[in-house]
């Protein structure tokens, strides 16, 4: 008797947790119609038909300075900045007006049920709306999500060669979204030569557009196809990544030439003067010096930022013999490992205990590893406890590492040998 007792129990205890999680997915997922992702932007039919890689539209650019006006209902301390951030990284100015007039490119933030940028600069002489919910608002970042479409970049995911680092899990997400996520492709969109960065402020988390029940599971819709930690990457709304503000720049402020304005590809045979090493591009204020990638310094990005000096020996020159590192303690380090030009770098990472303060890892807290070829892509972030081993190959000959411990008890430990 008492055991059928708890079966009941327990059935009614399960079915009332289920209606309770689906009340939570449903008011957080879907909203008027529409689709809310992560409290942060929803899109609608409208917003779909805009999401690709940068958009290049020669006849209707962006003219610096760009006026904008705030409702408002809207925080003007948010959207400030975040439109700060844009100045800070770029060559764009803005100019604040108390009104808009509607005769002028002009950017308009308004509260609305939706948070809604159009991709690019839509029309000439007219207001262009950004709409955002007060969870949008709420956060700068978020707010610099839409204007980073406002100014032409589009989702990550959506980018050509998406693919190649991550798969899409269709069976995990509402059939009627999966358009959603499809690679759109066409010849106004550019990249400029940067690669898929899974720590892209304009990317969406692993969860966007999840049935209930992959919501409740844990069953991504996206994923990585390279390490599993870059999925733990993907969806972090509190930055724009370097190579973000890299397209933004050389859309808008390439005038060192640097790229082929109808290509987007980057020039050969650059003086050599400019010529920018590790993902660096030239300063758009100064084109005899570089704009350089987290880790890296110099005029032409060509050297690495000096470490603490309880790092000990940081630079190494790699060989076949496979070498052991330790690191622990409060303190900052850039370990960078260089093999033969024709050699390849082999790095085991067996053991790390790195700060996890969110779901997301991010730059702030996380150890980063770049050892692939574009060194302005945010490389691999761990972040907390990791016993895993974990096997990375250089693209190139090199790899350079970040280590952040914030306490005594953070720790990595690393082998690393030269291979073919």
């Amino acid at each position: 008797m008492k055991k059928t007792i708890y079966i009941y129990i327990f059935s009614i205890i399960k079915f009332i947790l289920i209606i309770y999680f689906w009340c939570i997915y449903k008011n957080s997922i879907y909203k008027h119609n529409q689709i809310i992702v992560s409290n942060d932007i929803i899109f609608n039919d409208i917003h779909i038909d805009y999401k690709r890689d940068l958009f290049r539209d020669f006849r209707n650019p962006w003219i610096s300075p760009i006026n904008y006006c705030v409702g408002s209902s809207v925080s003007s301390k948010n959207v400030k900045i975040a439109i700060e951030e844009v100045i800070n990284h770029t060559c764009i100015k803005f100019n604040k007006i108390n009104e808009t007039t509607n005769k002028t490119q002009e950017l308009l933030f308004e509260q609305g049920q939706r948070c809604i940028s159009y991709i690019g600069h839509i029309e000439s002489n007219h207001t262009q709306i950004i709409e955002l919910t007060p969870d949008c608002y709420d956060n700068p970042y978020i707010i610099l999500h839409e204007i980073g479409h406002a100014l032409g970049l589009v989702h990550e995911h959506a980018r050509t060669d998406r693919d190649k680092y991550i798969k899409i899990n269709a069976g995990n997400m509402r059939s009627d979204r999966l358009s959603n996520l499809e690679i759109l492709k066409t010849p106004a969109y550019f990249n400029y030569s940067t690669y898929y960065d899974y720590a892209a402020l304009m990317h969406y988390n692993q969860y966007e557009f999840a049935t209930l029940w992959s919501y409740l599971f844990s069953w991504p819709v996206m994923e990585s196809k390279l390490e599993r930690e870059y999925s733990w990457m993907i969806g972090q709304r509190k930055k724009m990544t370097f190579n973000e503000f890299k397209q933004i720049n050389l859309f808008y402020c390439n005038w060192c030439n640097w790229v082929d304005n109808k290509t987007g590809l980057q020039i050969e045979n650059q003086d050599s003067q400019t010529l920018c090493k590790n993902g660096g591009y030239p300063n758009f204020n100064n084109c005899s010096r570089c704009i350089c990638p987290t880790g890296y310094t110099g005029d032409l990005c060509d050297k690495i930022i000096t470490s603490d000096t309880k790092c000990g020996k940081t630079n190494f020159n790699v060989n076949s013999s496979e070498i052991p590192i330790i690191l622990n303690d409060k303190m900052n380090c850039y370990i960078y490992l260089k093999a033969k030009d024709s050699k390849k770098v082999l790095l085991k990472v067996t053991y790390v205990n790195a700060p996890y303060k969110e779901s997301i890892c991010t730059e702030d807290v996380g150890y980063q590893f770049k050892y692939r070829k574009d060194k302005g892509a945010t490389g691999l972030l761990l972040c907390g406890h990791h016993s895993r081993l974990i096997i990375l190959k250089s693209e190139l000959n090199d790899i350079l590492i970040f280590y952040k411990g914030e306490s005594k008890h953070s720790f990595m430990h690393f082998t690393f040998k030269e291979v073919d």
